[in-house]
């Protein structure tokens, strides 16, 4: 009887527990939502989540080469690219004949210069060695995070409206 007891004791004592070990296991559902959502996240890695502006797009506060610049995440783009002025004010200076690379952007056909970005930070994730191409101004309105660096994350997706990026 003195067992039954003391068992008794045992799971009262942990069944408060249970949800929060069920949420971390199994995952959390949404309200509304069908099938858990479940975020798997080991030891090593870094997460950085970036909010849908009221346009739908994700701008993202970015340090290049230490500085911070706001850049739009933009999957479609094969590659980082970078305002002249902007790749300017991270330390870097391409000269006028380095404009020798066809570029298609949204607004037409232009020339860009190849670059490297040394160190780009967002939020916890560090990168290094971003190939990036730069744009003169008048072709290019605000820096864009592409492929080039997104590719070097472990995954990227969107969930809800936020962008969820891992390294």
């Amino acid at each position: 009887m003195w067992r039954f007891v003391l068992v008794f004791l045992i799971f009262a004592g942990l069944a408060p527990m249970v949800p929060d070990l069920l949420e971390k296991h199994i995952g959390k559902t949404e309200p509304g939502a069908s099938k858990p959502i479940r975020v798997e996240k080991s030891a090593g890695d870094r997460m950085h989540l970036v909010s849908a502006d009221r346009r739908g797009q994700f701008v993202a506060d970015v340090e290049l080469n230490g500085r911070s610049v706001e850049m739009l995440v933009d999957t479609g783009a094969t590659a980082t690219a970078l305002p002249v002025s902007v790749a300017e004010m991270v330390g870097i200076f391409p000269k006028g004949k380095d404009f020798k690379y066809r570029i298609g952007t949204a607004n037409g056909v232009t020339l860009g210069a190849r670059a490297t970005i040394d160190r780009l930070k967002i939020g916890a994730i560090y990168l290094r060695d971003i190939e990036a191409i730069v744009l003169r101004d008048k072709s290019l309105r605000e820096p864009l995070l592409g492929m080039s660096a997104l590719n070097q994350l472990d995954r990227f997706d969107i969930s809800d409206g936020t962008l969820v990026l891992v390294q």
